[in-house]
């Protein structure tokens, strides 16, 4: 099966090699040196002095962490769609009052709009952003939002789930003070590992928060990763191979590389879908960089799209939440050869052809 997924995805062969190796204790000085390198290549990745600490969870637990370490009462969550949400979902278990900015689906948050609303809700103590929301397909202008949130002199925690990897984030010229991803995501890694950068001012933070547990206490990871690496039991394979992958992109001529590599995927994908008469389904301009969010043609429906290009040989991934039935979506993360674009577009065009001739 050809992954095109949003997550898990397909990995790099050199990533498999290297996370089958045989276990190393988490307290040995072979994993102190991978961690201590994987942190510091990441660091270099995200253009940050911040601290990068590696999560034994996915992103939501650095989501979870940002909210218990950092608000005390009120945050601002920025909506548009269902990661936005979820944001807005964790940090209400967690006991944090919640504002929200939420735009109709397939629209951007933009600037603008966060002005206003900052404007007037002067007590929240930080902002929540979905950098690129994977279940519309759709990326949010980050550098700009940024701006705004830091003029009005608020934290701000970044959602880069689908995004770290796979588009430019400057963590310490934007002003990022928790800036997250996950593994299974443009790195192309499985699934288990969570990173993130905390700057200064949330661990300043941190060290008055009440009720904000252990497992993620970034001072406790902060106190750890100076002497040891992780507070607990590494997921060591997976840390592996994110070393693994960012050698590869250093090797291969760096992040301007990588980031390339992704654009001109989605380029073709992009042109590909286009030329069978489909459209996206997110704002023009505001287009994922890694997931492409496709309005299914009408009368039939996005699920069984998804279907029967399982079918075929090819995973995408269906339409999320609401907007299921009447789209579906194409993740170029991971690893897919230029051949598998070609192949994948072509089993599509078969596709659309029987549907439309049953419909």
């Amino acid at each position: 099966m050809k992954l095109f997924t949003v997550g898990p995805v397909a990995c790099y062969p050199q990533v498999l090699e290297a996370m089958g190796r045989q276990m190393v204790s988490h307290r040995s000085k072979e994993y102190k040196t991978l961690h201590t390198e994987t942190v510091e290549m990441l660091q270099q990745f995200l253009g940050t002095n911040n601290e990068v600490f590696l999560f034994t969870s996915t992103g939501t637990g650095f989501m979870e962490a940002s909210i218990r370490n950092c608000v005390n009462k009120k945050m601002l969550c920025c909506i548009c769609g269902s990661f936005g949400k979820r944001y807005a979902e964790v940090a209400t278990a967690n006991g944090k009052q919640v504002e929200t900015l939420e735009v109709p689906l397939g629209e951007p948050i933009m600037p603008d709009l966060l002005d206003k609303k900052l404007s007037k809700s002067k007590d929240v103590e930080a902002v929540s952003i979905t950098h690129n929301e994977t279940s519309m397909g759709l990326i949010n202008p980050l550098k700009q939002l940024a701006e705004v949130v830091k003029s009005h002199g608020k934290m701000l925690f970044v959602d880069a789930v689908s995004s770290m990897g796979g588009t430019e984030i400057a963590v310490d010229k934007w002003g990022l003070d928790v800036c997250f991803s996950s593994s299974q995501k443009c790195f192309g890694v499985p699934p288990g590992l969570g990173m993130g950068s905390v700057s200064p001012d949330a661990l300043k933070k941190s060290e008055t928060a009440k009720d904000k547990g252990w497992y993620f206490d970034f001072k406790v990871w902060e106190k750890h990763q100076k002497k040891q690496g992780t507070p607990m039991t590494s997921v060591i394979p997976q840390i592996a191979g994110l070393n693994t992958i960012i050698k590869m992109i250093d090797a291969n001529g760096g992040k301007k590389w990588f980031l390339s590599l992704y654009a001109e995927r989605n380029r073709r994908i992009r042109e590909g879908v286009r030329k069978l008469g489909l459209t996206m389904f997110p704002k023009s301009g505001y287009e994922s960089p890694t997931v492409n969010c496709i309005n299914s043609p009408d009368g039939i429906d996005g699920v069984t799209v998804y279907e029967q290009m399982r079918e075929k040989g090819f995973e995408l991934a269906k339409g999320y939440g609401t907007v299921q039935n009447f789209t579906f979506r194409i993740g170029n993360m991971g690893y897919i050869e230029s051949s598998d674009i070609d192949s994948m577009l072509d089993a599509l065009e078969v596709v659309l052809d029987e549907l439309q001739l049953k419909s």
